[in-house]
């Protein structure tokens, strides 16, 4: 075999010279064709398994740019440890390496990092931690170090620094890192490299202790930062899994009762001051005394008639025509106009001492007279015990049995959906009483919630009028809290329904059942259209009344306690304008037109500043307490009964 020459020169005499000197050697070392063959395909065998090795390392050093050394150790004393092992270590100056570090005496010298890391930009230091920041060459941030130390040193090529994993769930490891933290020297030097076991490691000094991982936690483990879109999204459908509600939230049969403690039982509470039975009182002595009849008797109803109460006040003002309502950000569904304040106000109405008690002590509202002791006085030994009594009744399975038939024929003959809304503000009044009750009572044992009938018969602006055509007006709050200290506040209670029909909600999803269940957020304001009715609350209740008090409570959302202070000047604006209102239509028995008050004449921009100061005072309402749902004292059920909203899932 000939290999072929590789100079090719123009004299023949050294061309022929070179080959028979290849020759020559040839023949001389006498090797055998075989071997040469073998020799070139062992070296051809070498090469191929250093090419895929080295393959094989560059594509696991790729796919984890940084991971969880599991040596790697954070101390007690707040040190962190971050190990390199031998497959990954950083190029260092080896001269360096074998100078300034021994780890034979125990003891170490330090080297600053700078002088030993050889880190190209391609090669920059990330963090897993929101604020990312290049760190370069020269030093190594301690500001990412958080709850998992997540500060990772990445490397594009097959070099990388491994993460410290501060997984301190497990006691006993905890223990031996601070033994083994404790043996650790001490230096001033900032960023040190460190021999321990003969492994080098960086350690960072004057680092604050991390949190505590949870044994769920999960530690970033690529260089993707965790505010992605793709997370954000994962996150957000967890949280919207979470936060489904955990009943049925439609169906056909809405309970109104539900969970709900009956005002026959809330008079027997140990903090609740309750009026008479209304077929007891067999004379009255004063005008003001008439606030002794129930809310619930019919005497209640008939001293309503010819009377601005405040249900007509907002209408009588003007609130609710078109112009006020939008400045008053009142829903059109409530835009009702004023013509049911026009229709009231002109009813003969009960004015002197002597028509009074002719009609209103005859008796005739029957009904149970004793009162029911449901109730267990919790005193201050129970500090554990979250409301001021214990309520003992709880629910069968037949009563809600009962209910459910009840409740099917009331569905079944009801001709407009607001009654269900109107049912349910009734039956769920004496719940959010006693709500504000065990609130209000943690500070203050020795205070009284008050049961009131109609206040305000016997103000100066009701006694001093003669004529049958006067103004008249009255206010029956919810109840009176009287404090230890004699100060009292008027309590006006609004339970937000929480059934809604079908028909009114807009869904590509079609359930069973002709409701749904649908609360909105809880708002830390007074509508406006309520500020008419608290303000004549306070008014009919006397000077020593300076603030009201109102609970807004829903069914699956908690409530919200709120407080609204007396406008004397406002209040003055109000009876003004009531008195117009009686006195240019309800005298003349003219019915008012569209946006009465707001439209023509020369007071009508008296009247805009009116609204327009509605509106700041609805604004202006300091929010007490926020009370979850938890917290709010209902009814229970038997044996742990479960009572759901829909009577739909009571089975007979």
């Amino acid at each position: 075999m000939k290999y072929p020459s590789t100079q090719v020169t123009t004299t023949t005499t050294t061309t022929t010279a070179t080959a028979n000197k290849n020759t020559f050697l040839y023949n001389q070392l006498l090797i055998p064709k075989f071997t040469i063959i073998s020799l070139f395909f062992l070296f051809l065998f070498i090469i191929t398994m250093a090419v895929i090795e080295t393959e094989i390392k560059s594509k696991d050093s790729s796919n984890n740019n940084s991971f969880i050394n599991s040596q790697g150790k954070v101390s007690s004393s707040g040190v962190a440890v971050l190990a390199l092992i031998p497959s990954q270590t950083i190029i260092a100056s080896s001269d360096l390496h074998r100078k300034k570090i021994s780890s034979s005496t125990g003891t170490a010298s330090m080297t600053p990092v700078s002088s030993l890391l050889h880190l190209v930009p391609s090669q920059s230091i990330h963090s897993s931690s929101s604020h990312q920041k290049d760190l370069g060459s020269h030093h190594v941030n301690r500001k990412g170090v958080g709850h998992a130390f997540s500060q990772s040193l990445v490397r594009k090529n097959s070099y990388a620094l491994l993460m410290a994993d501060l997984d301190d769930s497990d006691d006993a490891t905890d223990q031996q890192d601070h033994h083994d933290d404790a043996s650790l020297p001490t230096t001033s030097v900032d960023d040190q490299i460190l021999v321990v076991d003969n492994i080098p490691t960086i350690t960072y000094d004057n680092l604050q202790p991390p949190k505590k991982v949870a044994r769920n936690s999960t530690i970033q483990r690529n260089h993707h930062p965790t505010t992605s879109q793709s997370k954000k999204k994962k996150l957000k459908k967890k949280k919207q899994k979470r936060n489904k509600p955990s009943f049925v939230n439609h169906g056909d049969i809405p309970d109104v009762y539900w969970r709900a403690i009956p005002m026959e039982h809330l008079r027997s509470h140990p903090l609740y001051v309750p009026l008479p039975h209304p077929d007891t009182i067999r004379r009255i002595h004063s005008l003001e005394q008439v606030r002794t009849f129930r809310q619930d008797s019919w005497q209640w109803d008939e001293l309503h008639r010819g009377r601005c109460t405040t249900s007509q006040a907002a209408p009588a003002l003007g609130f609710l025509e078109p112009h006020a309502a939008k400045v008053l950000g009142i829903p059109r569904s409530l835009q009702n106009g004023c013509m049911g304040a026009f229709e009231r106000l002109r009813q003969p109405a009960l004015r002197t001492l002597e028509d009074m008690n002719r009609i209103l002590t005859t008796g005739g509202n029957g009904g149970d007279k004793k009162l029911h002791q449901v109730w267990r006085d919790m005193d201050e030994s129970a500090v554990f015990y979250p409301f001021a009594a214990k309520y003992l009744p709880c629910v069968s399975l037949e009563e809600m049995c009962r209910r459910k038939k009840e409740a099917r024929r009331y569905v079944r003959d009801m001709t407009s959906h607001m009654r269900i809304r109107m049912s349910w503000g009734n039956c769920q009044e004496a719940t959010a009483i006693l709500t504000a009750l065990n609130y209000f009572a943690r500070d203050d044992r020795t205070l009284k919630v008050k049961e009131v009938g109609m206040c305000g018969a016997g103000l100066n602006v009701n006694e001093l009028v003669e004529k049958t055509t006067s103004l008249l007006v009255g206010a029956s709050p919810d109840s009176v809290i009287e404090y230890s200290d004699g100060t009292l506040e008027v309590l006006e209670v609004k339970n937000h329904c929480p059934f809604v029909p079908s028909e009114w909600i807009k869904s590509s999803k079609k359930k069973p059942g002709k409701y749904r269940i649908r609360e909105l957020p809880l708002q830390a304001s007074v509508p406006a259209a309520y500020v008419p009715q608290l303000m004549m609350e306070m008014l009919c209740c006397g000077d020593n009344c300076r603030s009201a008090i109102m609970v807004r409570q829903t069914a699956t959302s908690g409530a919200i306690i709120l407080r609204i202070r007396r406008d004397d000047e406002w209040i003055k604006e109000m009876m003004y304008w009531l008195q117009r209102f009686t006195d240019n239509y309800v005298n003349k028995n003219e019915p008012p037109p569209h946006n009465f008050f707001w439209e023509g004449g020369e007071e009508s921009k008296r009247y805009r500043s009116f609204v327009n100061r509605t509106k700041a005072i609805s604004e202006e309402v300091e929010l007490v307490e926020h009370v979850r749902n938890n917290d709010i004292q209902r009814m229970l059920g038997e044996n742990g009964l479960c009572l759901p909203l829909f009577l739909d899932q009571i089975e007979s």
